[in-house]
């Protein structure tokens, strides 16, 4: 065999040993934990879904009242400094029907979506009551305030980077290792399924008085968890 033919194969098995034990050296002693922690959190927002509707023949008589209604509301909302106001959605549709397999136009439908969001639980319960004169409550919901949700998530990164220290420690301690050093770590959280709550008959409650009985406040609450997985790798194992 060549000499230097030889030389150049000698030095590619060095090489691939020196790489095989490197790998090994990464991998060895690698172990993989999770931790968790939660906090139930009472939901402090309560966001308010408004829908304004019209139909009829003439399509800019139906927009103009609409428009009305809208700003309206939108005016109406704004008086008060924390509420969060979003129009999600405006649309104009034509109505038919169907005679013979022939369609025939008979009008047009135009509504918009209205989103209000506050912490102001009792306000915006009673807002909800007085609108109802120029829009249909589509739906409430109660979530936790974006403040508040960091806040508690703060709160629980430091307890579950904690519980994960602790259990990193015992670990090691277990196999008779020496040390760890932490090889890689995700932070997620959660938080449990909201309830929409749906506004009993509220078309029918306006029509039958001039005001609207104002809703009693049940946000209830919402189980938050932050989850912590990562991977460790024991140090002085025997």
């Amino acid at each position: 065999m060549n000499i230097r033919y030889s030389s150049y194969l000698y030095a590619i098995i060095l090489s691939v040993s020196g790489f095989n034990s490197m790998a090994e050296g990464l991998n060895y002693g690698v172990v993989e934990l999770t931790a968790d922690a939660k906090q139930v959190v009472a939901r402090d927002e309560m966001v308010l879904l408004l829908r304004i509707q019209q139909q009829g023949i003439n399509r800019q008589q139906v927009s103009s009242t609409v428009t009305n209604q809208l700003n309206q509301v939108l005016a109406s909302a704004r008086r008060h400094e924390d509420f969060n106001t979003t129009q999600l959605t405006r649309r104009v549709e034509p109505r038919f029907d169907y005679q013979k397999d022939k369609r025939i136009d008979n009008g047009w439908q135009d509504f918009a979506l209205i989103q209000i969001k506050s912490t102001n639980l009792s306000a915006l319960n009673r807002f909800a009551a007085e609108v109802q004169k120029v829009a249909a409550i589509e739906g409430i919901d109660y979530q936790v305030a974006d403040a508040t949700l960091q806040n508690n998530e703060a709160k629980l990164t430091q307890q579950a980077i904690a519980l994960f220290q602790q259990r990193a420690r015992q670990i090691t301690h277990d196999l008779g290792g020496h040390g760890y050093k932490v090889v890689n770590m995700s932070i997620g959280s959660s938080q449990s399924g909201r309830n929409y709550n749906a506004y009993a008959s509220p078309l029918m409650m306006s029509r039958a008085s001039n005001s609207a009985p104002v809703q009693d406040v049940a946000a209830g609450e919402t189980l938050l968890t932050l989850n912590i997985n990562g991977k460790i790798q024991v140090t002085g194992l025997p």
